[in-house]
């Protein structure tokens, strides 16, 4: 009875420990780098130098894992970069469709001639 209750508590409080996210393969969020981040390629603790992605950099977070998240870039390379380094994009404007109707509306007005004078201009200045 002893070493159920042990099995039961134990298993508790690993699945309280999960801390991955994860997200929509299909349609992941997309992001964009804060700054110039570090981009690793075979994990955070890996022993070459990561790459650095410059500021703005568009991608999209597969997962989130103690406090990294696991991201694919434009060109399908995946790799991990600090979650606190990344922001969620902005939601895309609506498009805004095209309407015949108000382009027919348009009254074409000419230009004027400005290189002939009005008629109630002094004749001293209609000589300069």
């Amino acid at each position: 009875m002893r070493r159920e209750c042990a099995c039961l508590l134990a298993a508790g409080f690993l699945a309280g420990c999960g801390t991955v996210e994860e997200f929509d393969k299909n349609a992941p969020p997309g992001y964009v780098t804060v700054r110039r981040v570090e981009f690793f390629t075979r994990g955070p603790a890996q022993s070459s130098p990561p790459e650095k992605l410059a500021p703005e950099t568009r991608l999209n977070v597969l997962a989130k894992d103690s406090g990294y998240a696991f991201v694919r870039l434009i060109d399908n390379r995946t790799g991990y970069i600090p979650f606190e380094d990344l922001k969620p994009l902005p939601p895309e404007e609506p498009e805004i469709p095209f309407d015949p109707v108000m382009v027919e509306e348009i009254v074409e007005v000419p230009l004027p001639n400005f290189g002939m004078l009005p008629e109630e201009v002094p004749s001293a200045i209609q000589s300069l």
